[in-house]
């Protein structure tokens, strides 16, 4: 990514927490303003890793699906990006909303077929791709840097 674009938003981020949220007199708004902004402090540190973040949680399902469903390799091979060449962000997250929708259809069907210890296994690849995305401990950073 290109390191102009991270410095915009990081500049932008701060302009919007540090500079007008002030202004803004109804808590609400404020609060409000104060929360876009760090989604944009966010996005701006996360922005460089968001493609590695993406591929490896597609490697995941795709090695999850592979050793615990009925899904085959060769069903898979569009979606496996690392071995695509294609890896911008679009790509990876377009494939991920895919191999999450094929990954939330085989657990409704080992949950209907009473393989229990499948769904476990499933729950906590749902765990740890639920971790990759939390945001809650920036935002408490965050909260800490305005007051």
């Amino acid at each position: 990514m290109k390191p102009d674009l991270n410095v915009a938003l990081l500049n932008a981020a701060q302009e919007i927490i540090s500079r007008f949220s002030p202004l803004i007199d109804d808590e609400y708004e404020r609060s409000r303003l104060s929360s876009w902004g760090a989604l944009v402090l966010i996005s701006a540190m996360k922005l460089d890793e968001a493609g590695a973040s993406l591929d490896k949680e597609n490697r995941d399902i795709i090695e999850w699906l592979l050793s615990n469903s009925r899904i085959q390799e060769n069903e898979l091979e569009l979606l496996k990006s690392a071995d695509s060449g294609n890896n911008t962000i679009s790509f990876l997250d377009e494939n991920n909303q895919k191999l999450r929708r094929i990954l939330t259809d085989e657990v409704e069907f080992l949950e209907s077929d009473g393989q229990r210890a499948k769904v476990l296994s499933a729950y906590e690849l749902f765990r740890s791709m639920h971790q990759r995305r939390k945001v809650s401990d920036l935002v408490g950073l965050l909260q800490q840097n305005t007051d």
